[in-house]
């Protein structure tokens, strides 16, 4: 079973810089110190074999297995070379065993070389620094987070990272995240460790981290809705619900799977990265309420987002006329919606002398009234329509007082020069202007450029009251 969001956007004005770290560290650990691993694995294996350790060993493997692990009899039987291979090289509670059961010829010499073949093969990536529940170590629980067992193993977990990581970032804080990101994987790997005590196989992986960062998702993003994907078994598709919904599916998923899914997958260190980043998320948030989100929740359309739909279904179908009209309408019942706006600019730019494609303008210039609204595709616009090269109608005296103190505001003073220069022409005068032009003399003395000063110090004379 998969259940991934598909919804949230990441907000790229504030890029989610320790995501992309946290993914940047474990390539770079894959590729730099793990690509490492056969070498020292050929190693290992080749000073096993020159030094005839098999011949010595083999035997002994039988009584560890009747002495310890019975259940693996059956196995052992039918398994052939592989099995024993395996057991004898991998198996660390095997070499326990040995070590402390030396009943063999030569017993110093022997106990010298199978203390170097384990030190050989401690030197493999999982060994140094997985995660051993029977010996946990620091370095082991820190370690294992950014180490993987392939390609597939890495790749996985990365995209996982990416998806959720992104809005979680975003939502809590860089220090935040990666505070509760490494929490998370601490208690993962601790979880695991109470539930596999006494075993000598290493963990390894970013998944409790991970899994995590998807419980700090839920917290998060609490009740509000998103859609989200899904697969189970042959079956997709698509949903749509509350985040925490996702949350008891997740852990079920994970004690499913730890009774009736793989043996060398880690599942309550998954589950324990869940509880762990959710449950600290919240206490989080309670403490510290998280940033405003850029949450696209599943709700219905708004009124601007129906007027574009049937807009551009009108365009789409190639009729102009009624989507002129119905954009038209639109700005007329929402003046304040720049994409509605923008729209009818776009429609009416067929014929750029006409009266409609003026209004569309003048929509657009009166926009600047509302602090609220972003000034910056205001500006763009007025310099595009600037230079277009029509008659412009749109730039009125009271458009061009209007941008003019939104300009001065915004310290756009390129455009307040613009208008003033217009408003002059005009033989427009305002008290206004006269703030306008002695601020814009000062902003171009301030930066050593005489001329531009000089033309804004002839405008501001050309206002000052008549002495009689």
């Amino acid at each position: 079973m998969l259940i991934i969001p598909i919804q949230n956007k990441p907000d790229w004005r504030r890029p989610p810089l320790v995501c992309f770290a946290l993914i940047a560290i474990n390539l770079a650990v894959f590729l730099f110190y793990q690509s490492g691993d056969e070498a020292r694995w050929q190693q290992a294996e080749a000073f096993y074999f020159d030094n005839d350790l098999q011949a010595l060993e083999e035997p002994r493997l039988f009584e560890f297995i009747d002495d310890q692990r019975p259940e693996l009899r059956t196995q052992s039987f039918g398994a052939g070379e592989e099995f024993i291979y395996e057991q004898l090289l991998w198996n660390r509670e095997f070499h326990q065993w040995l070590i402390s059961h030396p009943d063999v010829k030569g017993d110093s010499e022997w106990l010298r070389l199978r203390h170097e073949f384990a030190g050989l093969r401690d030197s493999l990536s999982s060994f140094a620094y997985g995660l051993i529940p029977s010996d946990p170590s620091v370095a082991g629980y820190i370690g294992h987070m950014f180490l993987h067992g392939g390609w597939d193993h890495l790749l996985g977990n990365m995209v996982f990272l990416l998806l959720f990581g992104l809005s979680v970032e975003l939502a809590l804080g860089a220090a935040w995240f990666i505070g509760l990101y490494l929490l998370g994987g601490l208690a993962a790997g601790s979880l695991h460790i109470l539930v596999e005590a006494g075993s000598q196989m290493p963990v390894i992986g970013a998944s409790g981290a991970v899994s995590a960062v998807m419980g700090m998702f839920v917290a998060v993003y609490g009740i509000r809705r998103l859609r989200f994907f899904y697969t189970l078994g042959f079956a997709f598709g698509e949903f749509s619900a509350p985040a925490l919904v996702v949350l008891p599916l997740w852990l079920g998923k994970e004690v499913f799977g730890y009774f009736f899914g793989s043996d060398n997958v880690a599942y309550w260190a998954h589950f324990g990265g869940l509880v762990m980043g959710f449950a600290a998320t919240m206490i989080l948030i309670r403490l510290r309420p998280a940033r405003e989100l850029h949450v696209e929740e599943d709700l219905p359309p708004t009124p601007e987002q129906l007027a574009l739909a049937r807009i551009e279904s009108l365009q789409n179908h190639g009729k102009l006329v009624e989507a002129r009209e119905a954009a038209a309408s639109a700005v007329a019942q929402q003046p304040d919606s720049l994409p509605l706006v923008r729209k009818q600019i776009e429609l009416t730019a067929l014929a750029p002398d006409s009266e409609a494609h003026h209004r569309a303008w003048l929509a657009l210039f009166a926009m600047a009234r509302d602090t609220q609204q972003a000034f910056a595709p205001i500006a763009s616009g007025v310099r595009e329509y600037m230079g277009a090269g029509v008659t412009e109608r749109a730039l009125t005296a009271k458009s061009c007082l209007l941008l003019a103190q939104r300009a001065g505001s915004e310290k756009d003073w390129p455009l307040v020069e613009e208008m003033l220069v217009r408003l002059h022409r005009k033989q427009q005068r305002h008290p206004l202007m006269q703030r306008l032009a002695s601020q814009l003399v000062g902003h171009y003395r301030r930066l050593g450029d005489e001329e531009r000063a000089r033309r804004a110090q002839q405008i501001l004379g050309a206002l000052k009251p008549e002495v009689v």
